[in-house]
């Protein structure tokens, strides 16, 4: 019996104007071991399905346009999808992470996540503290890599997280940056310590989130057209108002990003440069889907809304381990809950 079996990590993003740069943020993240991709294109234009199909073999692209949750209950489009993909992915993986295409989870000291998230047996959440980078004096986007071309960042990190969870333990989802797990689980920082907000010193020294926050002036300033998939245009919080006005939009980039967004230099990143462009150029050339990988279709819209979710899953290859199998039967009943919960109102506010 394999007792060794590598566990199973999904990512989950929607997606909104980052076709440029979300080959980058998928070939990096499938380097230091995602296993699968579901990304929401909430693009009017759904660009992705056709821009991602070198990936497709573990990829998986839901045409998401306009606000398919708008009546569904819940705090906002980002939650209610995440809530979404939360039950489609519960049966499949081991860990779940829910981070925009410019968020780059950065391991310092281990090799791959699977080797990260294996310091975490006891835990139901592993929660990463931002490192915020700036624009660097971009006046328009950089050609190039962003790891690459964005090597500023705030010298301090930011109190703000993204999870890593099991999905067995989320009760519900709270917000973009954490889940709420049920009785019993625990959430731990980077260095496997019960979390805090606390920012003491060497809390991002194992593990963080790079968070490419401007990737120039002319991006920043792109904000207020495109929207903002955590806030609700009719009820913006009052802290929050500058992401809809062009004046307030430009104020906060001159008193936020171009005054401390640039403070120290971190290029870290670049080690993984030639790695990335190769897998790129790879993917460019190669056009086979993969055989033998799971695939999620979203049949029909309306059933996800007003029933169960239409998800057609192709069976993964076994794993060798029956605990495995047996806790995520579980799971999907867990999943369907889940789901239960969203349309009544008691998940993601």
């Amino acid at each position: 019996m394999d007792m060794q079996s590598p566990p199973s990590i999904c990512a989950v993003a929607i997606v909104k104007g980052d076709e440029r740069f979300i080959e980058e943020w998928i070939v990096y993240h499938r380097f230091i071991g995602v296993d699968r991709f579901m990304i929401y294109d909430n693009s009017p234009e759904l660009p992705l399905r056709a821009l991602l199909s070198p990936y497709r073999h573990f990829v998986t692209v839901i045409e998401w346009p306009g606000d398919p949750t708008a009546t569904w209950p819940g705090r906002n489009l980002q939650t209610k999808t995440y809530t979404h993909a939360l039950a489609a992915a519960m049966s499949q993986h081991d860990w779940v992470t829910f981070i925009d295409v410019d968020e780059f989870i950065v391991l310092r000291q281990h090799e791959n996540l699977a080797a990260f998230l294996s310091t975490f047996e006891d835990f139901g959440s592993v929660r990463l503290n931002w490192h915020v980078f700036g624009h660097n004096g971009y006046y328009e986007d950089p050609d190039g890599l962003i790891t690459s071309a964005l090597t500023r960042r705030m010298a301090k990190p930011s109190p703000r997280t993204k999870a890593i969870s099991r999905p067995e333990s989320v009760f519900s989802i709270e917000s973009a940056h954490f889940c709420r797990l049920k009785p019993g689980w625990r959430t731990a920082d980077a260095n496997a310590r019960l979390y805090t907000d606390d920012l003491y010193p060497g809390k991002t020294d194992i593990a963080h989130i790079n968070h490419y926050t401007c990737r120039s002036f002319l991006s920043w300033m792109g904000r207020v057209e495109r929207g903002d998939v955590s806030f609700d245009r009719a009820d913006v919080p009052a802290e929050h108002a500058w992401r809809l006005d062009p004046h307030l939009c430009l104020r906060q980039f001159v008193e936020t990003v171009a005054k401390d967004k640039n403070e120290l230099v971190d290029e870290y990143m670049l080690r993984f440069r030639r790695q990335i462009l190769d897998r790129l150029s790879a993917a460019g050339n190669d056009r086979t889907p993969g055989l033998g990988s799971p695939r999620l279709e979203l049949d029909d819209l309306h059933a996800a809304i007003d029933g169960p979710l239409a998800i057609t899953l192709r069976p993964q290859p076994a794993r060798g381990w029956v605990s495995r199998k047996i806790s995520r039967m579980l799971s999907a009943l867990r999943a369907h809950r889940l789901l239960l919960r969203l349309l009544r109102g008691r998940a993601g506010r």
